[in-house]
């Protein structure tokens, strides 16, 4: 797949198949990630692979969490969306009426897209990239950089991917299950697996036009 067709292929798959990823590939796609550029090669990346036993206890955890109306304690700080910059909050509007309007109504829209999240979209796989806590905040750009190319590096071998803070909610819980140490922090979780055929994965949110983002001085 040339690397045009895997960024635009590419996008947020919100429901995955029932069907195991081989280690070989995940160790593949993980392996071309780490090509990476990081601050001065400092590769402060580190990634754990949730799946099968693992990953169900974390779902098990997350949905014990959910029922007692807790929200979450993530690494990473989170804004309301009222606090977001005026363009940011027009583009998650846009968002938000495409998600509706792609189903036949607003219920089925609520319902599916509740779902998905409260299931962590049935995902077979979530590879949760840390940073050291002794980190400076590039380490984070170094960490998106990586997740990126390991989500296109996904796609180049018959995947589909979604980036999450869902998955990233609870980090106590991610550092007993999965054994973390207490020095990193969770930047986020990518589900990785197959898609299933139901309309919530045929969506693809749309882009700003280029000149609305390019300056040229």
């Amino acid at each position: 797949m040339e690397l045009q067709e895997a960024i635009n292929q590419r996008h947020s798959v919100r429901e995955f198949q029932d069907k195991p990823v081989e280690h070989e590939i995940i160790t593949k796609i993980v392996q071309l990630a780490q090509r990476a550029p990081s601050w001065v090669n400092s590769q402060p990346w580190q990634v754990y692979c949730a799946m099968g036993d693992s990953l169900q206890q974390i779902k098990n955890a997350y949905h014990e969490q959910d029922k007692a109306g807790n929200h979450g304690q993530p690494d990473l700080s989170v804004m309301g969306r009222e606090e977001w910059a005026p363009q940011a909050q027009v583009n998650m509007k846009q968002w938000r009426h495409e998600i509706v309007h792609h189903f036949a109504s607003f219920d089925e829209a609520h319902e599916k897209m509740t779902n998905a999240s409260d299931t962590l979209y049935h995902s077979p796989v979530i590879l949760y990239i840390t940073i050291p806590k002794a980190s400076p905040d590039w380490s984070v750009f170094d960490a998106g950089l990586f997740a990126e190319n390991l989500m296109l590096a996904a796609t180049d071998n018959g995947l589909s991917t979604i980036p999450t803070y869902n998955s990233v909610r609870f980090p106590a819980i991610l550092h007993q299950i999965l054994q973390v140490p207490e020095d990193e922090r969770f930047i986020v979780g990518i589900s990785l697996g197959y898609p299933t055929a139901d309309s919530i994965n045929t969506y693809q949110s749309k882009r700003r036009p280029v000149n609305e983002v390019l300056h040229f001085n």
